[in-house]
């Protein structure tokens, strides 16, 4: 426990009673009354008057109390079960995780840090090297290097915590999957790819993550199964998510070979197992799976097909593979407006323009953002063309907090944003003048720039 001494010393008040603080000179005021007032014949009387008025001056006086110390149960609780069982004593973990939470209530994440690094040395000594009891713990730590900036550290808890499930259950079993299911989401949600702040090989990594669940999922519910078709999806997403990084890094982007002729888009240097053509026919083969497996699950709708053959149609337009497209848009829109519980929705549905964002499994049929406390709303006007190239933005009455260049960089990233046609009778066809309205959220620190959360 020497690690946390300087964090828990508990701090005693120092407020002793004014009569005590001074008995001294009291005494010797009232021993002199004394001597004076017997002298007259009121010694007793006026004795007794003088203990009241301190008395009652003792119970007028402020008292001032340091407040207790939230840690100091866990660091006494550890101490003694450390001096009573040992420093590995099973119930130990249980007190690190509890002092952990108290350090990150007061914002000291390196001893909260240290206290769940305690609690994993605990639950190794007593449940093995590779027991996944830790696992919660590993991803407390992985937080709190997020929190301290320290992405590569945190990648490399979340590594370990695939390598002692993996190690634990064996390669394959169905047990990984919501092991495998956490690790994504934690991805999703708490280091989201950014071409600002990821690397090509981040997002290399996410696929083979993704491949493996696939992998699984199949031996475990059967290759035709609802789980599968939710798999397949989720590789088509990761396998855009990498080309969207590579397109929009590619200054950075080291030439080495030219993929082919029709999709011109260089390999990154140092990862030759896929190429953006790779990506691209590995992302179709995901979606048209996935729209396989749809069209013969009974609970499926049309309108989760219809979006299925929509999301491969623009995976086609993104590649410039213009009469597949055309295909599958004409196909997405003859099923909604053959479908009796869904035909008025074939042109309003996908009627507007809208992101290709690959992300969600059934987008909801009206898109609509709930804006935060810190969030604001940029009404956007562009033209989108019918191959789904975005041109000719304006913003209607910016919020005055924005700055030209904030504008500018919203604005190009509009523009780099690939978009899907309006489709009118299944055909798509160029919209002007569409508004857009683009969320944005505005840090608290008035320094801070606008950040993008969502459109």
């Amino acid at each position: 426990m020497r690690k946390f001494e300087k964090q828990a010393i508990t701090v005693h008040s120092t407020g002793t009673s004014g009569r005590r603080l001074s008995r001294p000179a009291a005494n010797f005021v009232l021993a002199l009354g004394s001597l004076l007032l017997m002298q007259t014949g009121f010694a007793q009387d006026e004795e007794a008057v003088d203990l009241e008025a301190v008395t009652a001056a003792e119970a007028a006086t402020p008292r001032f109390e340091v407040p207790p110390d939230p840690k100091r149960p866990y660091l006494d609780a550890i101490d003694r079960i450390e001096e009573e069982q040992g420093p590995y004593a099973t119930n130990l973990s249980d007190l690190y995780l509890g002092l952990g939470e108290e350090f990150l209530k007061e914002g000291d994440y390196e001893n909260a840090r240290d206290a769940y690094h305690r609690g994993v040395m605990v639950v190794r000594v007593n449940s093995g090297p590779n027991s996944p009891e830790q696992t919660n713990l590993l991803y407390l730590i992985a937080n709190i290097e997020v929190i301290m900036e320290e992405p590569k550290q945190a990648e490399k808890i979340l590594e370990n915590i695939r390598f002692v499930n993996t190690q634990y259950y064996g390669e394959g079993h169905p047990e990984l999957l919501p092991v495998y299911e956490r690790m994504y989401q934690w991805y999703q949600t708490t280091v989201p790819l950014d071409v600002d702040e990821s690397s090509y090989k981040e997002y290399v990594q996410r696929i083979g993550l993704v491949e493996d669940m696939l992998e699984i999922t199949e031996n475990a519910y059967g290759a035709g199964s609802a789980e599968t078709a939710i798999a397949y999806r989720r590789l088509a997403e990761a396998h855009f998510q990498a080309m969207r990084f590579a397109m929009a890094e590619e200054e950075w982007i080291e030439p080495r070979i030219i993929v082919s002729s029709d999709v011109p888009y260089q390999v990154t240097a140092g990862f030759e197992d896929r190429s953006m053509r790779e990506h691209y026919i590995e992302g179709r083969d995901a979606f048209r799976r996935y729209n396989q497996l749809i069209q013969g699950d009974p609970t499926k709708t049309a309108l989760d097909y219809a979006e299925g053959l929509a999301d491969l149609a623009d995976w086609s337009l993104l590649f410039d593979k213009y009469r597949a497209a055309r295909r599958l848009y004409e196909q997405a829109y003859q099923v909604l407006a053959q479908s009796e519980e869904y035909a008025g929705l074939a042109e309003s549905y996908l009627g507007q323009p809208k992101p290709m964002e690959f992300t969600g499994l059934q987008p909801p049929l009206v898109d609509g953002v709930q804006l935060g406390p810190h969030a604001t709303s940029l009404d956007v006007s562009m033209t989108v063309t019918r191959i789904g190239d975005v041109r000719y933005v304006e913003f209607l009455n910016p919020p005055e907090t924005m700055s030209e260049d904030d504008l500018t960089r919203i604005k190009r990233e509009l523009q780099d944003t690939p978009f899907r046609p309006s489709l009118k009778q299944g055909k798509a066809v160029t919209t002007e003048g569409f508004i857009w309205q683009h969320v944005i959220r505005i840090e608290p620190d008035e320094e801070a720039r606008p950040e993008e959360r969502t459109s």
